[in-house]
């Protein structure tokens, strides 16, 4: 998993690259050249949306998403291995649930042909895929985190704030 996941943040690292560049030609275009661009501003949209769900998989196996550890930096080491298994098969759970839910409504804008309705008229399910996509890496990480965990991983980088190491 660590392989898809470095390449998935790869993907996003370079989604926000072309966010950059296509912004920056945008600026160009109205403010020098009098002449805004009618896909910059959409299609940028589309590449912020896969880029964050691209990469929160990744993020989720580094340990860099938000925890509030107060309580349990204070735990015995059992008891915050405990939580962290608990944790992170909630999230699994709830990663899941969305990624199940999510993908019916790409899938049915798929079907009816769906679009943004916007100049460009991007089909919708270009945006909605990245839901159920997103979700079901990070509920995948989620379980492989809290299988490392729970069968001796020591908290690390994976599970940031868990107490010494």
């Amino acid at each position: 998993m660590r392989a898809v996941t470095a390449a998935f943040e790869a993907l996003a690292a370079v989604l926000l690259f072309a966010i950059g560049a296509m912004l920056s030609i945008e600026v160009a275009a109205r403010y020098l050249l009098n002449a805004p661009t009618i896909w910059a501003e959409e299609l940028s949209r589309l590449a912020l949306i896969w880029a964050v769900f691209l990469a929160s998989a990744g993020l989720l196996a580094k340990g860099e998403h938000i925890r509030v550890t107060v309580l349990i930096d204070r735990a015995p080491p059992a008891l915050r291995r405990i939580a962290d298994v608990g944790g992170l098969l909630f999230v699994a759970a709830v990663a899941a649930s969305v990624a199940y839910h999510g993908l019916p409504i790409a899938m049915n804008s798929f079907d009816v042909g769906r679009t943004t309705g916007s100049m460009l008229d991007i089909p919708s399910w270009w945006t909605q895929a990245a839901v159920p996509v997103g979700f079901a890496l990070v509920a995948v990480q989620a379980v492989l985190c809290a299988l490392a965990r729970a069968f001796g991983a020591e908290a690390g980088p994976a599970l940031p704030g868990s107490g010494p190491r």
